[in-house]
Parts: structure tokens; sequence; C-alpha cells
């Protein structure tokens, strides 16, 4: 199995691969927490962080035959997470900070079990970071933008797949930050962040016109989009998904938003509803509609 363990700090299309593949191989990526392991202990808080180096993702990834205009598809396989993570409050941000002080959490992950004070529950690894290179500027990793990035969507986990957007030549496919759990919003800006070996399997669909990751599901199509506010990430992915709906089904633009407007599924992946100066700090939505049978696929 072809193994990554590299990390890279933004998502560009500069930075040289670490290894190669063709579609349909199944590839490991050695994961670091988003803190680069750099909490030791619970006496570590923000000060004892250089945040120029979290959220590192591992590779990037170049697969054979990608180019612009084609979509990537990442099938996750398994997350395997360490032993620990941990959780951390961020001085000045999430909506609940002013009732909060700063405060290190170690957390123990046993046997798929999360240990939280006096309470248990079970682990639900899933990747905060996943994206393609874009054909501009880059994107720093703790950022999410249109070809993935920091998109903290807890569905993006076992058994899941997640189509990009294809860019540049080769694609450049990079993860990390995984959670063993995460709440939708991730209110205090972090989950329970942890280091993970991620399994996946890519495979290249060419020629699709995508703006937007998309996460399937045993049951459902998410389009994960980004905003400045959290009304600008909504807007956008209602119409990439209405656009993907009328493409899939054939119904015009008033029947797809009925059907959005009955059917639709709209969650929040992080919205700590700070001040953004641009899209790319902001929030991150899912905006979905359930899989009907008989009906074609959103995405072939």
């Amino acid at each position: 199995m072809l193994t990554l363990r590299k990390f890279i700090y933004d998502f560009c299309k500069d930075n040289a691969p670490e290894a190669n593949c063709d579609p349909g191989t199944i590839v490991h990526f050695v994961t670091q927490d988003c803190f680069g392991g750099q909490i030791k202990t619970e006496a570590d808080h923000e000060e004892n962080i250089d945040f120029t180096h979290t959220n590192p993702a591992t590779g990037p990834l170049y697969v054979n035959g990608a180019e612009p205009g084609d979509v990537l598809a990442v099938d996750i396989l398994d997350i395997q997470t360490a032993s620990h993570g941990v959780i951390a409050t961020i001085e000045g941000f999430g909506a609940l900070w002013k009732t909060c002080e700063l405060r290190t959490k170690i957390v123990q992950v046993r046997d798929g079990v999360v240990y939280f004070n006096d309470v248990t529950w079970p682990a639900d690894p899933m990747i905060g970071v996943i994206g393609t290179a874009p054909a501009k500027d880059p994107v720093p990793s703790g950022y999410s933008f249109c070809c993935g990035g920091n998109m903290d969507s807890r569905k993006i986990r076992k058994g899941a797949t997640v189509y990009f957007p294809v860019q540049v030549e080769g694609a450049l496919l990079a993860m990390g930050d995984v959670h063993a759990s995460m709440g939708d919003g991730e209110v205090c800006e972090t989950g329970i962040e942890i280091a993970a070996d991620i399994v996946v399997r890519v495979r290249l669909i060419k020629q699709f016109h995508l703006n937007w990751p998309v996460t399937e599901t045993a049951d459902a199509w998410y389009v994960n989009t980004n905003g400045r506010t959290c009304d600008t990430a909504i807007q956008r992915g209602y119409e990439e998904l209405q656009r993907l709906v009328m493409n899939a089904y054939g119904w015009d633009a008033t029947d797809t938003t009925m059907y959005i407007s009955v059917q639709g599924i709209l969650e929040a992946n992080q919205a700590v509803l700070d001040q953004n100066e641009t899209d790319e700090e902001g929030d991150t939505f899912r905006v979905g509609v359930p899989k009907l049978a008989g009906k074609p696929r959103l995405i072939p």
C-alpha cells in the first residue's frame, strides 16, 4: 500500500507531490492532530502553540490522469485514531467564548469509546481537512474553499465518498485534522483533535463539472460550501444542490426548489460565528438531499 507521511500547510498548485498513483489505488495517509502534536499536557494553551504550523495536511498526492475539469472521488475506507486527543478553547473564538476560560483537556479514546469527564460515547472519527489544490492563490490548510480544505464535516467519515473539483494537473490531494468526535458547528473551535491513519481509494471522473465538494453517504448527498457569513455559505450550497438535482433528475428550477424545500437537509459543519474577513476563513455548511431509489445519481 502506498503510504504518505509528509505535511503541507496550504493547498497550492506549486506544492511538490510526495507521491503519485493511478486511479483506483488505495493510499494510506499518516496524519497529525490539528496542533501538529504541540500540545503535550493540559497545561499547554494557545500561548504554547505555533499557529503557523497548525492544521497539517498529509500529502499532496498526484493522481495520474487528473486534469482541470475532472472530479476526484475519494472513498474513505478506514480511519484509525491514536489513543488520546485534545480539546482546547482558543481565546476570542467561538460563539460561547465570553462564558469560557482558556482550558486544554486531554481526552482518552480507547476501543472505540470517548472518555470525557464522567460520560462516555462511541468515537466517530471524521476528517476535518481534505481537498485538492486551487488553480489560483494558495489557501492555508486551516481555511476552506471551493476545492475543500478545512470543511470540518462530520459526514466525512469511514464509508463516505467525497468528490472534489480538479483545478490543477494531478489534483494534488491532501488531508489531515482528524477528530475522534465533533459536534455540528464545532462551537469552541476544536473537536477531539487526534492523530490518525486514514486509508482511502482515489478514483477519477472525467469531465464532470463540480463547483464545490460533495459528500456521498449511504443515504444522502451533501454539497459542502463556505462563506464569510452563514447566509453566504448556505446560499452557495442551495445553488449548487439545485444545479446537481436539475441535471440528474431533469426537473426545472421551480420543481427542484420545491423538492429541496420539502426534502432538503441543512446542517452546520463549522459555524463558530466569528467575524470573518474572507470567505476562506468563514463558516462551512452542508446542504443535502436524500438518495432516491430509481433516480440517477447526482454524480455518476
